[in-house]
């Protein structure tokens, strides 16, 4: 790609400060509705933990594994992203595949398959599980009563208007303050089969006695309702996509131009300054930025009310993870591996997830990319991902402990598949100071604020700051962490910035523009 050391104008009618998925949604709509839209982000390439790297020959994603309801029919007539992707008329410039199994879930002494689709997803479960299907199959209603309801909220103009009609969103309310692991013990019995329905809470970075149930429930059913992709060629195409039709529609993309920090004017945003000193005005800022960088050094903390300050001191980041990225010529299709497999050595997620705070996780997960898209490496090598959640602080340095976490997540992929490490072809570690240093997310979070039910939706700061001109897109704003999340808030910013009440009077308007 090409890269000019400053902007080509002065002035534009909205400025995004960073190329994460929530920034490029919020100014990719903006200049579909015909703002003059500038992105300034540090990286040389744009997407945030959706960008790719390459090794060699080997194309690896840097974080994002899949995501949900992108196809043109999905259940119901669409997702999130769909609808995004299709009002800017690029979802035909990206092709996705079809995850299915969802997952691949091993306990001790039980190995499950789950499948996408609700009635082979229950199935999947109940097979497992016989007595518990008519819990599942209620469970899975509940998910769904909370995917439907949180459809009709986004179209309020407020999510607090949620409250003051508790007759329409009966779920949400209900389950407003609930764990996933307190919902299952309404309709499980079985603590074994409790554990194997919450065995997503990675992607989520809080175990079922500390996750919100909503947000548990949306992200498993944007998968399992509306199917699961992975889009080919890496997710940083996706991101490519955004970032191009935002140039298409007049805007402009800056790469490997940080931020100084954002001017304030009177009370307002009014701008940015880049790290090379140029100066450029807009009355309109959207931070996809570290929320308390954006506050504490592009901004000031003085500019905001202190009664939001001490608000946001309150809140808990997410965890970080620890990354391998390998590539292999034993054949991983033949050992059994499916694209996304947990790997758990306790039942009990709450000492999977005290180990994980320790810094010795007794739990991994494992994602082979090139079963759903075999051009990321060469013919007969199959890409290896193993996560696992990891706090920043569990080393003392990381690059002197990066080389052992390595070693000790390829001896725990070996019992997995026998004869990985003697097929060896390319390991290397990505850490917590990894994603910090090419995100800037503190402490590598990648998830922005904790996923408690505390911290989800309303309890997460709105996507318009109390500085007025400053809007926020991203995890570290409403609603919440996840590509579905980050997607909603650029969705949210950029239906604020324009005055449009509604997604679908969005969808409508964009569409006129046709």
């Amino acid at each position: 790609m090409r890269f000019r050391r400053e902007a080509r104008h002065d002035r534009y009618d909205a400025i995004v400060v960073g190329s994460g998925l929530g920034g490029l949604t919020a100014a990719s709509l903006l200049a579909r509705a015909g703002q003059h839209v500038l992105v300034a982000e540090r990286h040389d390439r744009p997407g945030g933990y959706a960008h790719a790297f390459k090794r060699g020959p080997y194309l690896f994603d840097s974080a994002v594994h899949l995501v949900g309801g992108c196809e043109p029919t999905p259940f119901e007539g669409g997702g999130l992203l769909y609808h995004v992707l299709e009002s800017l008329g690029v979802r035909e410039e990206l092709e996705f595949a079809r995850i299915d199994p969802l997952y691949t879930a091993v306990y001790p002494g039980l190995e499950l398959v789950a499948r996408a689709g609700l009635e082979e997803f229950i199935a999947s479960h109940a097979r497992a599980f016989p007595a518990e299907r008519k819990g599942l199959e209620d469970l899975v209603s509940e998910c769904l009563a909370i995917r439907d309801e949180a459809r009709r909220a986004a179209e309020l103009a407020s999510p607090f208007d949620v409250m003051r009609a508790p007759g329409h969103f009966p779920t949400l309310l209900r389950y407003r303050r609930a764990t996933l692991a307190r919902v299952m013990d309404e309709h499980l019995d079985d603590a074994r089969a409790k554990a194997v329905f919450a065995t997503f809470w990675p992607y989520l970075g809080l175990p079922p006695s500390r996750v919100s149930f909503l947000y548990f429930a949306t992200m498993l059913l944007s998968y399992v309702a509306e199917g699961a992709f992975y889009c080919k060629g890496s997710f940083q195409r996706l991101a490519r996509a955004l970032s191009d039709s935002i140039e298409r529609d007049g805007g402009e993309v800056l790469l490997r131009s940080p931020v100084r920090r954002i001017v304030v004017e009177r009370g307002r945003a009014a701008g940015i300054v880049l790290e090379n000193g140029q100066r450029i005005a807009a009355p309109v800022v959207v931070s996809n930025a570290d929320l308390r960088q954006t506050v504490e050094e592009l901004a000031g903390e003085a500019k905001f009310p202190a009664r939001w300050r001490r608000a946001l001191a309150r809140l808990e980041p997410s965890v970080s993870a620890f990354v391998t990225y390998a590539a292999t010529d034993l054949d991983l299709r033949r050992a059994g591996a499916t694209h996304e497999t947990f790997v758990y050595e306790t039942w009990d997620h709450d000492d999977a997830y005290r180990s994980t705070l320790s810094g010795r996780p007794v739990w991994w997960s494992a994602t082979v990319p090139t079963l759903a898209d075999p051009s990321l490496a060469p013919a007969g090598v199959h890409l290896l991902v193993l996560t696992a959640l990891v706090p920043y602080a569990a080393a003392r340095s990381w690059r002197a402990e990066k080389d052992g976490y390595v070693a000790r997540m390829l001896e725990a992929a070996e019992s997995r598949f026998p004869g990985l490490r003697a097929n060896l072809r390319f390991a290397e570690g990505g850490t917590p100071r990894t994603l910090e240093r090419y995100t800037r997310n503190s402490d590598g979070a990648i998830y922005g604020w904790a996923l408690s039910p505390d911290q989800i939706g309303p309890g997460r700061p709105a996507n318009a700051a109390p500085l007025p001109g400053l809007y926020l897109a991203g995890h570290w704003a409403q609603p919440g962490g996840g590509v579905y999340g980050v997607v909603t808030s650029g969705v949210n910013a950029a239906r604020s910035i324009l005055g449009v009440p509604t997604d679908g009077d969005l969808w409508r308007q964009l569409g006129e523009r046709e």
